[in-house]
């Protein structure tokens, strides 16, 4: 693992993975759940192989879980953001702000000031979880 992507981990610990919990999320970097009435809501961060790059992923399902086009039930802490969305019923994924509005770029520098920005990012997740459409009713 590179030395910016640690650093850029470390920072995302310090200042978002606190704000994630302050705001009931469970789950052990890096993917995150939520579980509401209505729904589960998730969250993922996917780093870029060619490394300066993170994305942060979002999504949501059922509250009680989903069960897979395969067959296989996954219990809201066990989904990933990954795990929703195919071609069939279409792929209900959100990628948060930041260059592009696609990802977010860093290097050993910026890490801090980046993590800040994504924490400011979550207000744009909590709107997308509130208002896209519960996919599976």
């Amino acid at each position: 693992m590179s030395l910016e992507r640690e650093a850029m981990i470390v920072s995302l610990k310090n200042v978002v993975i606190p704000a994630l919990r302050e705001k009931g999320f469970k789950g052990s970097f890096p993917h995150f759940y939520r579980k509401t009435e209505e729904r589960a809501d998730l969250l993922m961060f996917q780093f870029s192989l060619w490394g300066g790059v993170v994305y942060i992923e979002i999504s949501k399902c059922p509250p009680e879980g989903f069960t897979s086009i395969s067959g296989e039930f996954r219990p809201p802490n066990k989904m990933k953001v990954y795990n929703i969305g195919n071609p069939s019923y279409g792929w209900h994924r959100h990628r948060l702000g930041g260059h592009d509005k696609v990802m977010f770029e860093f290097n050993e520098d910026t890490t801090n000031e980046v993590a800040l920005q994504i924490k400011e990012s979550m207000k744009e997740a909590e709107e997308w979880w509130e208002s896209y459409p519960n996919w599976w009713k």
